[in-house]
């Protein structure tokens, strides 16, 4: 019991931990002095690289063209909330509706249509575009190109359109945006009113072939049948597809709406190049390039004279 007592009386010593070994900090602090030296050493040729790539960027920039953006948005008349056929009013748009002539074919294949060889190579050859797709190659003159053995095709100005053509489907309005951007405005505005138009022309000619088609074979039917409640149906028939055909003629735009129109941008409403930005990043690039750089020049140093010694 006494040994308990004491025990009890006796004072916990304190523990003292031993403080950390400042070496690991004091090696980082002497690290980032040598790296910081480095960087004082071959300062000019920081200083160098990094003003040669921001002049170098600003040239560049300077040379390049301005490029322009002129774009329509359309919206398949399936998906607007109600056809809009002109002067043939309410009793045309409900007609249109009955019949089902008002859509010409989803966004997506009208994207495809827009895209595809047999529309654009065919508005090529008949607004003859080889010469403002590649004005470079083409002597306006003497109305040849310059050298005739390197001419563009069909196939090249393809490529040229695919390149310049964007089409953006906004899924939440259900909208087609169709832009082109070229370094002439007016250009660029033409064009998507051409690309518009054969889009309309290609849904408009699928209807009516269509139509043609079920008209002959309405007609056939008439003349075969002797059954008088179904030849009234084939004659209901017929009115319809004639109806059809004749709605398909009349609209500008068949297959889609023409929400907003294409218009000549500005000349202060170029969308690319981004010169300021791409001078920034260059500059900026360049910089961190040098520093890897000079500090790959010290390591080489350094090994060299560790081998001479």
């Amino acid at each position: 019991m006494e040994k308990e007592k004491q025990n009890k009386n006796v004072e916990p010593q304190p523990v003292y931990l031993a403080p950390f070994p400042p070496q690991a900090f004091e090696e980082d602090e002497i690290d980032l002095i040598e790296l910081f030296k480095v960087l004082l050493k071959r300062k000019y040729i920081i200083f160098s690289f990094t003003i040669f790539a921001a002049v170098l960027s600003v040239i560049i920039t300077l040379l390049m063209p301005n490029i322009y953006q002129s774009d329509a948005v359309i919206i398949p008349r399936g998906e607007s909330k109600g056809p809009n056929l002109g002067a043939l009013g309410g009793i045309g748009g409900m007609v249109a509706s009955e019949l089902g002539i008002g859509g010409g074919g989803s966004i997506e294949e009208m994207q495809s249509i827009l895209k595809s060889k047999r529309l654009i190579m065919g508005l090529i050859k008949e607004k003859n575009l080889l010469p403002r797709l590649f004005p470079d190659g083409w002597d306006e003159k003497i109305k040849q190109w310059k050298d005739p053995e390197k001419a563009p095709t069909l196939q090249d100005g393809y490529n040229a359109i695919i390149g310049i053509l964007h089409l953006n489907y906004d899924k939440k309005l259900g909208t087609l945006k169709v832009a082109i951007q070229h370094e002439d405005p007016v250009f660029a505005k033409q064009l998507v009113e051409w690309l518009i138009q054969e889009l309309s022309e290609t849904l408009r000619q699928r209807t009516l072939d269509d139509s043609r088609e079920n008209i002959k074979f309405f007609q056939k039917e008439i003349k075969k049948t002797s059954d008088p409640l179904l030849k009234e149906k084939l004659y209901a028939s017929l009115a319809k597809e004639i109806e059809r055909r004749t709605f398909a003629m009349a609209q500008k735009y068949y297959g889609f709406q023409v929400l907003d129109p294409p218009i000549v941008p500005d000349k202060n409403k170029k969308v690319k190049p981004k010169r300021a930005m791409i001078c920034t990043v260059s500059t900026i690039s360049a910089f961190f390039i040098s520093i890897f750089f000079v500090f790959f020049l010290e390591y080489i140093e350094n090994a060299r004279a560790k081998l001479k010694e």
